[in-house]
């Protein structure tokens, strides 16, 4: 069975503007062919042998659980994101795949013409929210699609956290899965959003995080990222705002014959910006990572501060990472750095453990839970710190 029109007839009791989206999006996925490896951003990524129709059914409309503080503050609005484009089409209709094109390809295509899932979150002006609000996404079939979508809109002056989780009720499901989030920060808004991945181990996964940054604004964007046996996830971040601040910081564990792809993009469009990016992860076994990250200063960015870094681990002589860090500059009043690093086990470091009577196996824990301390501590809220802290201990071993 393909993902057609009729697909579409599944989803009931939706706004007649988002119906009309949805159709112009599976136009798109209809028309575009998939990518090739004469694509540039793909070249290194292999999805010849996916065929998402394979998974043409929706397992679920709305199948988050909301996790929310005791009450939340007068004027905030949180709930099922079909639900709101129905009741609240004034904040949700200008906003919805407006950062996420849904024309980018074919994968983004197919997410916003079938989303199921999802959530979206509205903080009026000046509105804090103490307690972080945490929405979790279920799989429970395999050979399925599950399709959430988070839209979330920061007023002037907010401040709160959100947390994204992706969980498989079966680790070794298989099937298409998405987790695709939209951020909306107003003047001075304060954001910490985190995302943990642990879709089952033979799904197809993408992911599309991008957000959008006014005057002063500060967003502190985690990614996590374990499973999927072919994970893509993109995270761009779009300063607009003279005194906005982007910290994007990821970690990620590959095993197996995992393979994880990631596309950055910093672009600062106005002056006395700043961007902070580091991504490191870890690869076992046969797995493969991908990284390329772009820092784009455009024209009148001027006093722009960027900087981003990839460091991997490799644990096995046969798993393989690549790193491919960028800059695009056309401004000479600015500040940039990046760089990558990929590299073992420093041999010494794990020679002193040994020495001391620590098992080889223990003392190479000690010091992956070592390399990703720095990148941890960051994480912008305790709950999340934890929750990460823990999947990661287990992925470890």
């Amino acid at each position: 069975m393909a993902l057609t029109s009729e697909t579409l007839d599944q989803l009931q009791g939706e706004p007649g503007w988002l119906r009309e989206r949805r159709e112009v999006a599976l136009a798109s996925f209809q028309k575009l062919a998939a990518p090739s490896k004469t694509d540039e951003e793909w070249r290194r990524t292999d999805v010849s042998r996916l065929d998402p129709n394979r998974y043409s059914k929706l397992e679920h409309l709305d199948g988050q659980k909301l996790l929310l503080p005791e009450a939340l503050p007068k004027g905030v609005i949180l709930k099922p994101l079909r639900q709101a484009a129905k009741e609240h089409p004034d904040l949700v209709e200008p906003r919805l795949f407006s950062l996420v094109h849904a024309d980018r390809d074919r994968f983004t295509a197919l997410h916003a013409a079938f989303f199921t899932g999802g959530t979206f979150l509205y903080v009026p002006d000046g509105v804090e929210i103490d307690k972080p609000i945490i929405g979790q996404h279920f799989s429970h079939e395999t050979e399925s699609s599950v399709l959430p979508h988070t839209l979330i809109v920061a007023g002037r002056n907010s401040r709160f956290d959100y947390l994204d989780e992706y969980i498989a009720e079966n680790d070794d499901e298989a099937g298409y899965r998405t987790g695709s989030t939209e951020i909306f920060l107003g003047d001075g808004a304060q954001v910490g959003y985190v995302a943990v991945q642990k879709w089952g181990r033979n799904v197809w996964h993408f992911s599309d995080q991008r957000a959008e940054l006014q005057k002063d604004s500060t967003l502190r964007l985690f990614n996590v990222t374990l499973g999927g046996k072919f994970s893509k996830t993109r995270v761009e971040a779009s300063l607009a705002g003279e005194g906005s601040n982007a910290e994007l910081k990821a970690i990620y564990f590959a095993s197996g014959e995992q393979f994880f792809d990631f596309h950055t993009l910093q672009d600062h469009r106005v002056g006395n910006t700043r961007s902070d990016l580091l991504f490191k992860g870890a690869l076992q076994d046969v797995s493969r990572t991908v990284y390329a990250g772009l820092i784009k200063i455009e024209k009148h960015a001027a006093r722009s501060d960027a900087y981003q870094a990839n460091r991997n681990l490799v644990l096995s002589d046969k798993a393989k990472a690549t790193s491919i860090p960028m800059l695009e500059i056309d401004n000479n009043d600015v500040r940039c750095t990046h760089g990558a690093t990929v590299g073992p086990v420093d041999p010494e470091h794990l020679f002193y453990l040994r020495s001391r009577g620590i098992p080889e196996k223990t003392a190479k824990r000690m010091l992956i839970q070592g390399f990703f301390g720095d990148v941890l501590d960051r994480i912008p809220f305790e709950h999340a710190r934890k929750l990460v802290e823990a999947e990661l201990e287990a992925r470890i071993g």
